[in-house]
């Protein structure tokens, strides 16, 4: 069976990458990240069909989007049909590894889906469409404790000749949900906006840089606590 799901899958013609938010061919995923703590002994994800149409599905924990060797981190099933209007409740077990103490580690899982069909009779019956989900695992040490809520406001930004750099002084990975500079909205769809720990990233601002406002995603996707820096200290925004 997996073997048949590899030489399907290669044949595919277009192959769509999505968002855990924006289902597919009625393909949904429960949540857009993952936390793994290190006292954990296993997190679920659900994968949801709402359509009628059947589909093979894969899932698997990869080190990095482009790299696919294997991650520290099992999903079981790894290889199951979704059958129409049902869902599949995934568990990501995790495997012996040395991974840093002092700062998050950032996997990525990878879901696949295709519709579930006859064996072909012509090469012209292998066009399929496929459906293909990534979100984010964080792997959290067990000297890392839940962010506080001044988290966020942690980060310190600072004026660059070809933008401003987001310095993240602290060991969670720190992703932007929304930035301003001197009023003016920086599209973060266009550009890196995740922030590794103990790390920085430069993103694309033209002008002077007065005063920077943010927000990053929490745990759970959504936005934080408003945080603003005017110079070179930054406050948490009261509502």
């Amino acid at each position: 069976m997996t073997q048949r799901f590899h030489q399907v899958l290669s044949s595919l013609l277009l192959t769509f990458s999505l968002s855990a938010q924006a289902g597919s061919g009625g393909i949904s995923l429960g949540q857009t990240r993952v936390i793994f703590s290190a006292a954990d002994k296993a997190q679920t994800l659900t994968v949801s069909n709402s359509g009628q149409q059947a589909y093979l599905v894969q899932a698997r924990v990869q080190n990095g989007l482009d790299d696919t060797t294997p991650a520290p981190f099992i999903v079981t099933p790894p290889l199951f049909s979704l059958q129409g209007d049902s869902r599949q409740l995934l568990r990501l077990l995790p495997q012996d590894a040395t991974l840093p103490s002092d700062q998050e580690s950032l996997f990525y899982l990878s879901i696949s889906a295709m519709p579930a069909q006859a064996e072909p009779v012509t090469a012209a019956d292998r066009l399929s469409v496929g459906v293909r989900f990534v979100i984010k695992l964080f792997y959290r040490p067990q000297g890392l404790a839940l962010p506080a809520d001044n988290t966020p406001c942690r980060l310190t930004f600072k004026r660059e000749a070809h933008g401003v750099r987001a310095i993240n002084p602290t060991g969670y990975f720190q992703t932007l949900g929304m930035l301003a500079v001197d009023g003016h909205t920086v599209a973060l769809d266009q550009q890196p906006a995740m922030v590794p720990p103990h790390s920085s990233i430069t993103l694309a601002v033209d002008g002077p840089v007065n005063k920077v406002a943010w927000q990053t995603l929490t745990d759970y996707g959504g936005l934080s606590k408003s945080c603003q820096q005017t110079g070179s200290a930054s406050t948490e925004t009261t509502p």
